[in-house]
């Protein structure tokens, strides 16, 4: 071969392996890709001028001001009380708690023109700390005394009622008020003084109709409950208890919309974000210990992966059902539930029969696949030895992990904008009183809410294929890179003279094939877009849907699950077939389908067992991770939805796990597809001997003859070795020779 190591054009038509005289590969591929990589620069340029994530972090109230910070007044707004510095108002406080989050003026964008409720939002210094009841106190001027009362906590620091009241239409009653120090001199007040004057109908303000003990919870105030419940059966009647423990239960209900649980998961997401960090890197310590172990002890460490996967399948299960018995039980003796804690209950169980289901699998899987672990052993140490010869190539998934964790980190940076890139918009809301002394004027309020462009659809389906085909254009770089460096080792037989075959790997990836990467994973992110609208369309429709359509949407979902496996698999041998041969992706696609179909036992045993052992380790990474973030987060009262972030940490632990583990299933499909080309080749005989090793070779049809060959050829070259250190030949070096087939050696070792 040329130089020792690879092919020219001319040579590569008698003979296989890496190709030396490479060309660029699809290149109109990575000329879209770089064109689409700026419309998504575009996307952020306008995002970033009409969002603000703080809105979601912080909330906002309901002259569009986000708690906490300083606001600008936008330019098409007139509410008087919008743009005020909120900086020392980090919390939003509801008039009516059982309202919550989102605003509900945000059913203006699927076309209402009125809210269906609204309660009165206000950025507070601190959450009330005291409880004022809308109820009569005998012999204490009742018709008075929540206002007495919201002045003189105003006079204290906490002021409960709209901005400015006390200095505009409510100047009179706040100084009427600041004249009575007892609670027996609101009585004989002038009606004009009275609650129902400066209280609306629909908790719009500008004073609440209640104001409940409440806690700061992702800076929002949330009610006491429990000690609410206690106070409310000391001092008042059954009527009242009842009343305010159907609203309590409406609060934080089960009623609680998609969007709400989103704005309490992002808060919790940014709440614990160093356990989510702990999380991912124990589960990149754990992968890359595992990965580190399969080089040196492949045999000890399979039937290890193997038995610990059979006692997880076997104590997951059974502790998670513990888990959800405990807290259901818990659960059970509380007389008014959190909609946080039911959740957590239910997700409970639904792990608990994920888990269970996926475990009887693995575990039925690990009993009638114990018989190909010897195969799996043969592959093992193929690979190993491979990667032992490149040891920088264990480092290649931590630099894949750290390039997709910045896109994602950057997708949703980017995201956090898109959401809130609304355009604030001025309500005209009309205030509803029993008996007011307001004028017309001042009963009616001009409130801000933030309108949502007409093709913000348009904007989140761009920005979603974006982050799939950026995944996915990472992932197939490394595909590419290691399929070229195991290519070079398992088609040279001097390896002596295999150098640097990692960085070349990726220099060829970068030089010559990223058009190829970008030509299939753009059609993997197709798929997976595809995928998600039908699964939008699936859960918007889900209530009106027939039988007939449910199931035929199912099919539809389910086929193209599978499609996009197949797609994978054709794809990431394509890119072993491009690694080797230069060839753009279509090329590599006919050629490699040919390969597959002509070996389709062989693909079964030695790709699809393979991927199950690996799969197993993969399974113990997040399995591990999971438990983990369960016992850091569950009895962390600041947060709301532990599963959330224990979701998110699993599911960054299941990329990096698959990215580790991915080094050895690109090396054994890898070693596949060079496995098969190099028997379409060859056939063992004189002249057109095998490149793979003595292990491989069992598993060919002529396998005898072409190890009877092979011990031939060995016999003859130790004959020559001999005679060249008598001195009597010249022509071969003993320790070339020995060189030549070092599998072979390692074999007999």
């Amino acid at each position: 071969m040329a130089e020792g190591q690879f092919q020219t054009k001319e040579e590569d038509k008698k003979d296989v392996g890496p190709l030396k005289d490479r060309g660029c590969t699809d290149i109109i591929c990575i000329l879209i890709f770089i064109i689409f990589l700026g419309g998504m620069g575009v996307i952020a340029y306008f995002a970033f001028t009409l969002g603000d994530p703080w809105r979601i972090l912080n909330g906002y109230d309901s002259f569009g001001n986000t708690c906490g910070v300083k606001n600008t007044k936008p330019e098409n707004v007139t509410a008087t009380l919008a743009g005020r510095d909120m900086t020392d108002y980090p919390y939003l406080m509801y008039f009516d708690p059982t309202v919550m989050l989102p605003d509900s003026l945000n059913t203006l964008n699927t076309g209402e023109t009125t809210p269906k409720e609204f309660s009165m939002m206000l950025c507070v210094k601190k959450c009330p700390d005291v409880n004022v009841y809308p109820v009569p106190v005998e012999g204490l001027g009742g018709d008075f005394y929540r206002m007495w009362t919201y002045n003189k906590y105003k006079n204290e620091g906490q002021d409960f009622c709209e901005y400015d009241f006390w200095t505009t239409y409510g100047e009179e009653v706040g100084k009427k008020m600041d004249e009575i120090s007892e609670l027996t001199g609101l009585s004989g007040l002038d009606d004009k003084f009275r609650d129902v004057n400066y209280i609306s109908e629909t908790s719009s303000g500008p004073c609440p109709k209640y104001v409940i003990k409440s806690d700061p919870i992702l800076s929002r105030c949330i009610p006491m409950f429990e000690e609410l419940s206690d106070e409310i059966k000391g001092y008042f009647g059954s009527t009242l208890i009842n009343d305010l423990e159907t609203k309590l239960n409406a609060l934080l209900g089960t009623d609680v919309s998609a969007s709400q649980v989103m704005q309490y998961a992002m808060a919790d997401v940014m709440n614990s974000y160093r356990e989510i960090a702990v999380m991912c890197g124990s589960s990149l310590i754990i992968s890359f210990i595992i990965i580190l172990l399969l080089g040196w002890i492949a045999q000890i460490m399979i039937y290890a992966i193997s038995i610990l996967a059979a006692v997880a399948c076997i104590a997951g299960p059974a502790y998670f059902w513990y888990v959800w018995y405990q807290a259901k039980e818990k659960l059970d003796q509380q007389t008014i539930k959190l909609e946080s804690q039911i959740d957590n209950v239910e997700t409970l169980m639904i792990y608990a029969i994920i888990i269970t289901v996926i475990c009887v699998v693995v575990l039925l899987l690990i009993i009638f696949l114990r018989s190909r672990v010897g195969l799996m052993v043969t592959l093992f140490k193929e690979a190993g030895f491979m990667v032992m010869r490149m040891i920088v190539i264990l480092f290649t998934p931590i630099i894949l992990a750290l390039f997709i964790l910045a896109w994602a980190a950057l997708w949703s940076f980017v995201s956090g904008y898109i959401y809130t890139a609304g355009t604030a918009t001025n309500l005209e809301f009309p205030r509803e009183f029993t008996e007011t002394v307001l004028s017309a004027a001042e009963k009616n309020i001009t409130m801000v809410y933030y309108k949502d462009h007409d093709y913000i659809i348009w904007v989140w389906l761009y920005h979603l294929f974006g982050l799939y085909w950026g995944t996915e254009f990472f992932l197939a770089c490394h595909e590419m890179a290691i399929a070229g460096a195991f290519c070079q080792f398992y088609w040279t037989r001097d390896k002596r003279k295999v150098s640097f075959p990692v960085l070349r790997g990726i220099w060829w990836v970068f030089r010559y094939h990223l058009g190829t990467v970008a030509f299939g994973s753009c059609i993997i992110a197709i798929i997976q877009l595809i995928r998600t609208i039908l699964a939008y369309i699936q859960n918007k429709t889900k209530d009106s849907q027939s039988e007939i359509v449910k199931y035929l949407l199912m099919c539809l979902q389910c086929c193209l699950w599978c499609f996009e496996k197949v797609m994978k698999f054709i794809n990431r041998n394509a890119y072993i077939y491009t690694a080797f041969k230069g060839s753009n992706f279509c090329t590599s696609c006919k050629k490699v389908f040919g390969l597959l179909m002509s070996n389709l036992v062989r693909v079964g045993v030695i790709n699809c067992v393979g991927s199950f052992i690996l799969f197993i380790g993969k399974f113990l990474v997040v399995m591990i991770t999971g438990i983990l973030g369960y016992f850091m987060l569950s009895k962390d009262e600041q947060i709301e939805y532990w599963a959330i972030p224990v979701l998110i940490a699993s599911i960054f632990a299941f990329a990096v796990a698959h990215t580790f583990f991915s080094v050895y299933e690109i090396g054994i499909d890898t070693i596949f597809v060079c496995f098969a080309e190099d028997e379409t080749k060859n056939d063992g005989t004189a002249g057109r001997e095998y490149y793979m090793s003595k292990n491989l070779m069992q598993w060919v049809d002529n396998s005898s003859e072409a190890l009877k060959n092979l011990k031939r050829k060995k016999g003859q070259q130790r004959a020559q070795a001999k005679a060249a250190k008598a001195g009597k030949s010249g022509e071969v070096d003993a320790k070339q020779t020995e060189q030549m087939y070092p599998s072979l050696e390692m074999d007999e070792k």
